[in-house]
């Protein structure tokens, strides 16, 4: 079966209605009505390990509910407010990582083609290709120190604040030397002149994507409808 890769407009739609959703509803624990579709697109576009990764953590959160609502569990450093919070901002966790996992080129198409002002952009641009960037640096500050030793656990133990230095320090600097090198990029190729912007990926939208949009569409009217606005 061929991987089929959702347009991204409608990707980001799936982001505005999990936002809008999860920011208006007055009944939190429904949120399951957004997290199902959005599960349901990763599923789609094959990405298990996402699924499973983030299935398992939202599986988990449920348990921890039902344990201190109806069991009395009580927890000092993971209490109930962040396991509600993680459990209702889950659809949008889910939607935001699909978001981030586009392409670059096809995102900047999408809002080029809506006719989106060049700021909002170039900030989305740099934003969604900040993380993964990051991900690389911390990888990279990682290997820097066991090149030094400095990522035994005794050591890590007895010196915890040198720790946090260690690994801190570098990554402030490398996030803005990082964001000022996805704007510069972005704005070499073009993103803020005047005239609309072409693209080399021009992506249609197809009969799969109006299907999803209304999806989005109808699992956020009837998760505000069931769970009431604020």
């Amino acid at each position: 079966m061929k991987e089929r890769h959702l347009a991204a407009p409608v990707k980001l739609w799936a982001m505005m209605c999990a936002t809008a959703g999860v920011s208006l509803a007055e009944n939190v624990l429904l949120t399951c009505i957004l997290a199902l579709p959005a599960f349901l697109c990763m599923a789609l576009e094959k990405r298990w390990r996402t699924c499973l990764f983030f299935g398992g953590f939202y599986l988990a959160l449920v348990l921890l509910l039902y344990l201190i609502h109806f069991h009395g569990l009580h927890m000092v450093i993971f209490s109930e407010f962040y396991v509600l919070m993680f459990y209702s901002l889950m659809p949008v966790f889910l939607t935001a990582w699909d978001l981030i996992a586009t392409p670059p080129g096809h995102l900047s198409a999408a809002l080029s083609k809506i006719r989106a002002p060049a700021p909002l952009v170039m900030g989305l641009l740099v934003v969604f290709r900040f993380f993964p960037t990051m991900k690389t640096e911390i990888r990279g500050v990682h290997q820097s120190m066991k090149n030094r030793r400095l990522t035994e656990p005794l050591r890590m133990l007895r010196h915890p604040a040198a720790t946090c230095e260690y690994v801190l320090v570098p990554l402030l600097l490398r996030c803005l030397l990082v964001a000022d090198q996805l704007s510069v990029s972005a704005v070499s190729r073009g993103i803020q002149a005047p005239g609309i912007r072409g693209s080399y990926y021009e992506e249609k939208i197809k009969t799969a994507d109006i299907i999803w949009l209304m999806v989005w569409t109808a699992g956020t009217v009837l998760f505000l409808m069931m769970g009431g606005m604020k």
